[in-house]
């Protein structure tokens, strides 16, 4: 499903990677993880110097699960 459908804009994304609920780093892609969890909404991005890009956007109803099983894995940490 596209994130427009749901109402999730390229505004609403920068706003979740600037202010999270919380910041995780993904151990395999080197990248962060962005968690808005009342959304079920994880950003992807990277940081390089200054700048932020966002790399994708991941929609889960059950994203906590994703989150915890992540976290236990150790790619997320």
């Amino acid at each position: 499903m596209e994130l427009s459908r749901m109402g999730i804009t390229d505004e609403f994304l920068e706003e979740v990677v600037n202010r999270p609920d919380e910041v995780l780093y993904d151990s395999v892609m080197r990248r962060y993880v962005a968690l808005r969890m009342e959304r079920n909404l994880a950003v992807v991005y990277e940081r390089s110097g200054g700048d932020i890009f966002i790399i994708t956007a991941i929609y889960s109803s059950k994203l906590e699960d994703v989150v915890q099983r992540r976290k236990r894995s150790g790619r997320w940490i």
